[in-house]
């Protein structure tokens, strides 16, 4: 055999040999909210995320760059305000959004239809479908986003959970602080039902006087609200908007908390996202409570 065709045939065998010694790039199956299955060929590498606290949880599971869309509102990390928009309160724009050639999409039971959902699976687009109700989903879903992705959220996850124990061993044992969450003022609405601020004031050593209630979100009567005289009032307004929450409430300076000036503020972003923020969030409503509780 001439030379040359002996170097031919060598390269040849040495090329195979390294693809064969090359490791495929596994599938992924996963199972969302709604138990159905989510099948990756590979990694997601080109993402599009149709709520605002699930384009955060997938900066914080390292596969930020991997955006190409994101819904309205989508606002945390910064960089994320560049993100093409499509998707609104009303539901995600599926044309714009198959022109971003998505390999997978993040999306919100609460805020998608069913019939999106399909439209959008039958473009060859998989969707994975989250679920956020209780303390524990931020962490579980940055998890699941990052095995989607092919990254690793084993760290902020972990650091999550560890921050949640430390402030429920914190404050075992403590007594008990009733306290009104205000959602909106007018019409009052709260929180009810099972929902993580619920868990998080449990973890806190607080109660909510309206946990009773089964909807996540009722409008309740100031009669109700006067009948069970929280000690405290929870609210998220926007930063240094304290003195207007407190003028809003000055007119029932005859329910307990507010003629005590029992109030507990919270940053809405850290507390009524489910993100790996919501710790912070749960850590400044702890404190705020603990204050309450010392007067």
């Amino acid at each position: 055999m001439p030379f040359a065709e002996v170097r031919a045939v060598a390269w040849v065998a040495g090329f195979m040999v390294s693809v064969l010694a090359t490791p495929a790039v596994a599938a992924i199956t996963l199972t969302d909210d709604l138990g159905r299955k989510v099948e990756l060929n590979a990694p997601a590498q080109r993402i599009v995320s149709l709520a605002p606290f699930l384009t955060e949880l997938t900066y914080s599971a390292g596969a930020g760059p991997r955006l190409v869309g994101a819904s309205a509102y989508s606002d945390y990390p910064p960089e994320a305000k560049a993100l093409p928009q499509v998707a609104s309160a009303v539901g995600p724009e599926i044309e714009p959004l198959a022109a971003l050639r998505p390999d997978l999409v993040l999306a919100w039971q609460d805020s998608i239809r069913p019939v999106d959902v399909e439209r959008i699976e039958k473009l060859g687009i998989p969707v994975f479908v989250a679920r956020a109700k209780q303390l524990e989903d931020p962490a579980r879903l940055v998890e699941s986003i990052a095995q989607l992705a092919g990254t690793d959220a084993s760290a902020p996850a972990r650091a999550y959970r560890e921050r949640l124990r430390a402030a429920r061993a914190a404050r075992a044992g403590r007594p008990r602080v009733r306290v009104f969450v205000e959602v909106w003022h007018k019409p009052l609405t709260t929180i009810g039902g099972t929902h993580w601020i619920n868990e998080a004031l449990e973890l806190c050593g607080a109660d909510n006087v309206f946990a009773d209630l089964d909807a996540v979100a009722p409008v309740v009567s100031w009669e109700e609200l006067y009948r069970r005289d929280p000690d405290a009032i929870v609210g998220t307004p926007a930063t240094g908007r304290e003195d207007d929450f407190r003028a809003a409430w000055r007119e029932r300076s005859t329910l307990r908390a507010v003629g005590a000036g029992q109030f507990v503020f919270v940053d809405a972003d850290k507390l009524q996202r489910p993100t790996l923020r919501l710790a912070a969030g749960v850590a400044e409503l702890c404190g705020g409570i603990e204050k309450a509780r010392a007067r």
